[in-house]
């Protein structure tokens, strides 16, 4: 009997124990032939799978007569493992017991086929997926390098693959039976890594300079690379062979020019590009002339006489004059060299600033100027216009601020040339000294100073702003007010008066104090709280006669719905009752004629009218308090304006002795600033279910003044 015969033979035995075990027919001892022993042996031991074809008791033993073990369900799948005498042994829910054999019914085992063989395949490097097997073939999709590929067969020196879902043709030679090894490449510099090879598709992530990334290949000047398990392209002039050496950063520096940065340090060697000036490098180390640095361009080397240590601004070339006799300088440093002197007036060109300093070309080149000695205003060229008297002790400046250098002071009287106005100021030649001070303290007529001397009102006079009837009036100074005379110009007197300060003809003043009245027992007075009109009849619809002053004392004649007949300096008429007290009002507090001193003329016409001493107020009544009314309150430009002054007042409570401000239902506190004014339930409690636009304080800033602590500095 040859082999083959054999082994059939044996096959056959065992596929007859097979089937009499399926059946449930006790196993029947019988020699069988020894070459066969073996595969008998192990098809008895193969798993024998049934199926209840009805519920089912499992016995302990096989014996109906056996304990019940538990009910095992219709159709269950169950593995025998041994048969006896009609019973199966089987195991269900972690019990092993006994059921009868004929009501199981055999499972068919399931015969696997045996699957073909599938041969792999990695790409050396990218390919073309090919539709034919030629390289003029369609291309069906791009495979990169390292991809793993099902072989399929072959043709000619091409062969047939599958990638995902896609089947073509690569060349042979461009494929291994081993995985490649990795290609690993180095980041010259940070840069983003992108989703395609352009800079315009999205960022990825960042790549960080000297990073190792595994290259894949080169497309154009775009590299497709893998990183932290991140695919995507960078730029492929960014990528080395080999290890960048960790050099470590020691410091700052700012490029103070356009540079080209460079591989080496010399002027021959690759450029890497040009990096900007103002831009912030690293320094890793200065060798001779050059130094290395990084940058957005990658590390190189520029020349250190192009750096500086300091923040520096580039600024495109922007022409500049020099306002002084000044130095050149190799830095933006008073302590670094000086290369030449430049003269006041030269026109420059400036690149940019650093450290209070500007790099600029000059007629004797490029060099660093403190930025104090340049402005951006050609200079003038100044004549002499004429002579202007000082009215008062004042600083000369070197420039058009009151916080620029002090060049000397002028006192009152003191006659100066004048050159020219800029703005608020004016220029003017004083002996040696030239220089600024403000317009508001010159005048073009000869100046008499007085010693602050004492003079009297002889009659109501206009306060104007200036020495002539041209200029806009002030107020009304009552007759017999006394005012403090500062000096005289032009028949004209600078005084000082409750309206605040100004110039009155010198007509209507005296040396002479007045003879006090002798008081009329019969006769009922009132003081006027604020400037009021006097009208023809008791309304505001009658023709105003005249402004009768705050403070004055006039004659009370009648009563008539609110409106009361007076006599007054301005004749006899009628004013609103609302504004005569019936004593005299208490005199206005230094600190709030600082804050009307302040105001005026300061904010154009915001500032409708201003109410002072009044009773219904401890503020008021006690000459504390200053409501400021603003004009069209409801126009946001207007509460624009509004806050403007209030902060202007904040900004100078020291100077001006403010306690505290009421505006737009705000109160500022100092300590806690602003709050809630009618909604806190804190403040103006005496409105209460009385609260309008004017008890809200939307229409007039309230100024509280402590009394006289202000400290009479220069303003902010």
């Amino acid at each position: 009997m040859n082999k083959d015969m054999r082994v059939n033979r044996v096959l056959s035995l065992g596929l007859a124990v097979i089937l009499t075990l399926g059946l449930g027919t006790p196993a029947v001892a019988a020699p069988q032939p020894a070459q066969g022993t073996a595969l008998v042996s192990s098809a008895a031991k193969a798993k024998i799978t049934k199926k209840t074809n009805s519920k089912l008791t499992m016995r302990k033993t096989p014996s109906t007569k056996a304990a019940s073990v538990l009910v095992i369900p219709k159709n269950t799948t169950l593995s025998v493992s041994r048969s006896s005498s009609g019973w199966d042994q089987v195991s269900y829910k972690s019990k092993t017991g006994w059921v009868p054999a004929k009501q199981l019914t055999p499972v068919k085992a399931q015969t696997k086929p045996t699957p073909k063989t599938v041969v792999y395949r990695y790409l050396k490097s990218f390919q073309s997926l090919r539709q034919k097997p030629a390289a003029a073939s369609t291309s069906l999709t791009g495979v990169i390098r390292k991809t793993k590929v099902q072989r399929l067969g072959s043709s000619g020196s091409w062969t047939r693959i599958k990638v995902g879902r896609s089947i073509g043709f690569v060349p042979t030679n461009q494929l291994s039976s081993a995985m490649p090894a990795a290609v690993y490449k180095y980041s010259k510099s940070k840069q983003p890594l992108f989703q395609k090879n352009s800079s315009k598709s999205k960022k990825l992530a960042n790549v960080a300079s000297g990073a190792k990334v595994e290259w894949f290949r080169t497309s154009g000047s775009w590299a497709h690379v893998s990183v932290s398990g991140t695919k995507g392209w960078i730029s492929a002039a960014q990528l080395s062979n080999t290890k960048p050496v960790n050099a470590k950063i020691i410091g700052s520096r700012w490029l103070i020019a356009d540079t080209v940065l460079r591989e080496g340090n010399w002027n021959k060697t690759k450029s890497l590009g040009t990096v900007r000036a103002g831009e912030k490098l690293g320094l890793f180390l200065t060798k001779g002339s050059w130094s290395k640095v990084r940058t957005t361009r990658g590390t190189g080397w520029v020349p250190t006489a192009n750096l500086t240590s300091r923040a520096f601004k580039a600024i495109p070339a922007t022409p500049r004059w020099v306002v002084k006799n000044t130095t050149l300088r190799t830095g933006a440093s008073s302590t670094t060299g000086k290369k030449a002197s430049v003269s006041a007036r030269e026109k420059v060109t400036l690149y940019g600033t650093s450290n209070g300093w500007s790099r600029v070309k000059t007629s004797k080149g490029l060099g660093w100027i403190s930025s104090k000695d340049l402005s951006a205003n050609k200079p003038v060229n100044d004549v002499l216009k004429g002579n202007r008297w000082a009215i008062s002790s004042v600083a000369v400046r070197a420039s058009t601020s009151s916080k620029a250098k002090s060049l000397g002071t002028i006192r009152p009287g003191s006659k100066v040339g004048f050159y020219r106005s800029s703005g608020s100021w004016s220029k003017i030649k004083t002996g040696q000294v030239i220089g600024w001070v403000p317009s508001t303290t010159l005048i073009d007529k000869t100046y008499l100073p007085l010693n602050n001397v004492k003079r009297w009102a002889t009659t109501n006079v206009n306060l104007r702003e200036g020495s002539s009837t041209s200029f806009r009036s002030l107020g009304v100074v009552p007759k017999n007010q006394q005012v403090t005379a500062h000096g005289t110009a032009n028949g004209w007197t600078r005084v000082t008066t409750t309206q605040g300060v100004g110039w009155v003809s010198s007509t209507y003043v005296t040396s002479n104090q007045p003879q006090a009245p002798v008081p009329d027992k019969q006769q009922v007075f009132r003081w006027t709280t604020a400037n009021v009109n006097l009208r023809a009849g008791g309304g505001v619809e009658h023709r105003s006669l005249g402004v009768v002053p705050m403070g004055e004392k006039v004659t009370f004649l009648k009563m008539s719905n609110g409106w009361s007949q007076i006599k007054s300096s301005q004749g006899t008429g009628w004013v609103s009752a609302k504004y005569l007290a019936t004593k005299a009002p208490v005199s206005l507090q230094p600190d709030a004629q600082r804050v009307l001193k302040a105001i005026d003329h300061r904010f154009g016409d915001t500032v409708s009218n201003i109410h002072t001493i009044r009773s219904g107020s401890v503020g008021h009544s006690a000459g504390k308090a200053v409501d400021l009314m603003i004009r069209d309150y409801k126009n946001k430009t207007r509460i624009a304006q509004g806050d403007k002054i209030a902060q202007f007042l904040l900004d100078n409570r020291e100077q001006l002795g403010v306690y505290y401000l009421i505006w737009q239902d705000q109160i500022w506190l100092p300590g806690s600033g602003w709050n809630e004014y009618s909604a806190s339930g804190k403040y103006g409690t005496q409105f209460t279910n009385k609260w309008n636009d004017t008890t809200k304080h939307m229409d007039h800033i309230h100024v509280e003044v402590y009394g006289d602590s202000g400290s009479d500095g220069r303003l902010n």
